[in-house]
């Protein structure tokens, strides 16, 4: 007994000791198996080249399952922690289930370590327990297994999905002076993003059936809707329904803060008299490219979108509302969150926000693909979920499984330098996809869409149609009629139709 005791000591100095060397863990009681409310998490993160940390939480998977789809629970933090309060664990942001906690260092080289324990239950309504003891999955310089939980039946059950075509579903009604638009026969609503809409643009898109144009529309201070009226009356013409997407200018936002939002609701109002179909409030604005830096809010987006919903709907009820899509990203542990937020950490906030209240469709991107979209792992540029069209759809459907709104896929593309110099350095990672593969994949992408049975997807765009623009922002590439004037993913989408 003796022996066995000086063992047991033994392994417990040395996991200790591993602790010590890496600097990065989590303390946490084995018996502590059930958690609600606000917990707070203990632990130490001081490891070499630290630059922040962040705590996150994912379903809990036994190995060999898909990945993990990772929440972040906490901002981002630059300061060192030696045995104090690593954050704060809000429970109620989550449904009750069997949960991973996961403590998620960023290194100076860019590099990601963790320190991962499980299985701890979610338990805020009562009914989800685990009497697996909580133990340590992942360590720097140490693994060690974990008991499996017995199975816990689900707390809620998904309610059935209506077809997109149910009606009070959404506003997708044709609307305008001669309500003619083509009739798709599509599993989803198709469209493309366009830049010139020539003659050869319409015929390729209605090839691919499309039924939608979207057109991106500049606001300045004092600017007219001379734009907005144009791209509206060719879009009628040509007989597609027109989806605006309408940004403003960051310095201006920036400069006027909160006195900026009525100025552009103001616009939207009068774009909105002019009878688009659609549409999409700002863009992207989790990251500092598209919001003020130090001042990116789901909070602020949704004051702003309170106020464009009302000028628009106010001018033109059939309008349908579209929330700006986020720019897909876990960048937010390397920069900051004064520069960026990671887009499913913003999404959960524009629910808390209550932005379903000022939206009829919830607008995303997904535009770093290299791999077929039915695919969740594999990927070599490692397995963050935005890289994978299944799990980019979880990180925006989950949060938003409750709230009554569809998405609105307002940029869907596969990047590809067929016919075109070699990728710039940023856009390498897309190198081997070839447009064979483009085509294929935007006809695979709209089929896993029109599959997705969390919340409906009304509609996908294409990003993009007919762009000609190959700088250091490859945008030509993700177009889908290609340099010489052929259209592969017209083909393979429009088959979808037969």
């Amino acid at each position: 007994m003796r022996r066995i005791g000086l063992l047991i000591i033994s392994l417990l100095v040395f996991v200790l000791v591993l602790s010590a060397q890496s600097a990065v863990f989590i303390e946490w009681e084995a018996d502590e198996t059930s958690v609600s409310g606000t917990v707070e998490i203990r632990g130490s993160v001081n490891p070499p080249g630290f630059q922040s940390y962040f705590l996150e939480a994912a379903l809990f998977q036994p190995a060999g399952e898909q990945p993990a789809l990772w929440l972040p629970i906490t901002l981002p933090s630059i300061q060192a922690m030696e045995n104090g309060v690593l954050g704060e664990w809000q429970t109620t942001i989550l449904e009750d289930g069997v949960y991973q906690l996961r403590l998620h260092v960023v290194l100076n080289s860019g590099e990601s370590i963790f320190y991962t324990i499980a299985p701890i239950a979610v338990n805020n309504e009562g009914r989800t327990l685990s009497s697996a003891p909580v133990s340590v999955l992942d360590q720097p310089g140490l693994v060690i297994m974990t008991a499996t939980p017995s199975p816990i039946p689900p707390t809620n059950t998904p309610l059935p999905i209506p077809p997109t075509n149910t009606p009070g579903a959404a506003v997708l009604a044709p609307v305008g002076s001669s309500g003619v638009v083509p009739q798709s026969r599509l599993p989803i609503e198709v469209g493309g993003h366009v830049s010139g809409f020539n003659s050869s643009t319409q015929a390729a898109m209605r090839r691919a059936g499309m039924v939608w144009v979207k057109w991106q529309v500049p606001f300045r201070m004092g600017e007219s809707t001379e734009v907005a009226e144009d791209r509206i009356r060719r879009s009628r013409e040509a007989g597609f329904k027109v989806l605006l997407g309408i940004t403003g200018e960051v310095s201006e936002l920036q400069a006027m803060g909160d006195d900026y939002y009525p100025e552009y609701a103001a616009f939207l109002g009068r774009v909105a008299a002019l009878n688009p179909d659609a549409i999409e409030v700002w863009n992207e604005m989790n990251i500092d490219r598209e919001w003020p830096t130090g001042r990116i809010s789901p909070n602020a987006y949704t004051s702003m979108l309170q106020q464009a919903y009302s000028a628009i709907k106010g001018a033109n009820p059939n309008v349908l509302v579209i929330s700006g899509a986020l720019a897909p990203t876990g960048a937010e542990g390397a920069f900051g969150s004064s520069r960026v937020w990671n887009d499913d950490r913003y999404y959960q906030g524009m629910v808390n926000a209550g932005v379903a209240n000022y939206a009829d469709c919830i607008g995303v991107h997904y535009n770093e693909g290299i791999l077929a979209p039915t695919q969740q792992g594999g990927d070599p540029r490692g397995e963050y979920p935005t890289r994978y069209l299944p799990l980019m759809l979880e990180r925006v459907g989950y949060p938003f499984r409750n709230q009554g709104k569809p998405l609105c896929f307002t940029e869907l593309g596969y990047l590809s330098g067929d016919g075109y110099p070699p990728l710039p350095g940023g856009f390498s990672w897309a190198a081997s996809t070839s447009v064979a593969e483009q085509a294929e994949w935007l006809a695979g992408a709209i089929q896993v869409s029109a599959n997705y049975n969390r919340v409906p997807v009304l509609m996908v765009i294409v990003w993009n149609v007919d762009f000609e623009t190959y700088t250091d922002d490859p945008q030509a590439g993700y177009a889908i009629i290609r340099p010489d004037g052929s259209c592969p993913a017209c083909d393979s989408i429009g088959a979808l139709q037969r």
